[in-house]
């Protein structure tokens, strides 16, 4: 099956080659600059928000937009003519100066989302960046046994957090061991439960993996994601000469929890992981016939960090221990 999230190789060539090169560049040294690639676009994340889409606009070069309600008072094309390009965000890239100039300007565009209410109520998403660049484009990210490949990914119906893969080290030599991995991140203890809670999105994505058309189309995505990020150097790890194409594996799918400032002394979480067990072993016969295998995970840190590790991503059961580990002594 094709990719649905995929750019076509002008686009490609222009990111790395030609006009927009400068902003490849900027996301490139920018450690607070995500990429996601779209179905024919790209969208660049600041704190977890889009800061601007890029998109081809056939022969007159690449449109970019930026969201207006993260600047309800109307306050950037002011700051932009004080640079003497007031038109930066609403004439079309052509040339490597053109765009050369959108990006010697992105920072009044995160000036106005550093103060956007839209943007300050979202910590989750700020959150999934952060956990994103550290698995991908940070230092750690060498040594980490994950890679996210997206945030806020969108394919038809479905709706996930982050995908990325699980590359362990032992497994670097073979570029065809990526296990394809959906991230649900949640914020705080009030988003564990309810219609959009950790039971609820299992349950929604064990119904879609028991799909051969979402597993197919699933792998496809992460591996072109994958790929394409690698090619514009927007992935930290060991390459060495080689020119092969990453792939990942058919029969193998991770689901992942990260719960994000959950309280310790919350009693909310243990009723949901007696569910959780209950909804992984309703799907396993299916997903069995399949051939199939599907882990639940918790994603739990290495002391302070985010970086994410086969050995600290937990079972229904080990996290049973750490809540009791954290429970108070009487």
């Amino acid at each position: 099956m094709s990719p649905t999230h995929v750019l076509s190789s002008k686009f490609n060539e222009d990111l790395k080659r030609g006009v927009l090169e400068p902003l490849l560049r900027e996301v490139q040294e920018d450690d607070t600059l995500l990429l996601g690639v779209r179905n024919g676009y790209i969208s660049v994340y600041y704190r977890g928000g889009q800061l601007l889409k890029v998109e081809a606009d056939g022969a007159s070069g690449y449109k970019v937009t930026f969201d207006s309600n993260h600047d309800k008072s109307g306050v950037l094309p002011g700051r932009f003519a004080r640079h003497g390009c007031a038109d930066v965000l609403t004439q079309r890239l052509r040339s490597v100066e053109d765009t050369a100039v959108l990006v010697d300007v992105l920072s009044e565009v995160k000036r106005v989302m550093d103060r956007s209410p839209k943007l300050k109520s979202a910590l989750e998403r700020e959150f999934q960046q952060v956990a994103a660049r550290v698995n991908s484009r940070a230092r750690s990210a060498n040594s980490s046994h994950y890679f996210v490949t997206d945030i806020e990914h969108a394919s038809d119906n479905a709706r996930f957090d982050m995908l990325g893969v699980r590359w362990k080290h032992d497994e670097r030599s073979n570029r065809s061991r990526l296990v394809p991995v959906l991230f649900e991140v949640k914020y705080g203890v009030s988003s564990l439960a309810g219609g959009a809670g950790i039971v609820d999105h299992l349950e929604k994505t064990l119904t879609q993996l028991a799909l051969a058309d979402f597993r197919a189309r699933l792998a496809a995505n992460v591996e072109s994601q994958f790929n394409q990020l690698a090619d514009l150097q927007l992935l930290t790890f060991n390459r060495g000469t080689s020119t092969h194409k990453f792939s990942v594996v058919d029969d193998h799918v991770q689901i992942v929890f990260l719960l994000a400032e959950y309280v310790p002394h919350s009693s909310q979480l243990k009723p949901m992981l007696d569910e959780c067990d209950k909804k992984m072993r309703v799907a396993q016969e299916s997903l069995a016939a399949a051939g199939v295998t599907v882990d639940l995970r918790f994603a739990c840190g290495s002391l302070c960090g985010y970086a994410m590790y086969d050995c600290t991503m937990l079972s229904t059961d080990g996290v049973r221990k750490l809540l009791s580990a954290w429970e108070p002594v009487n």
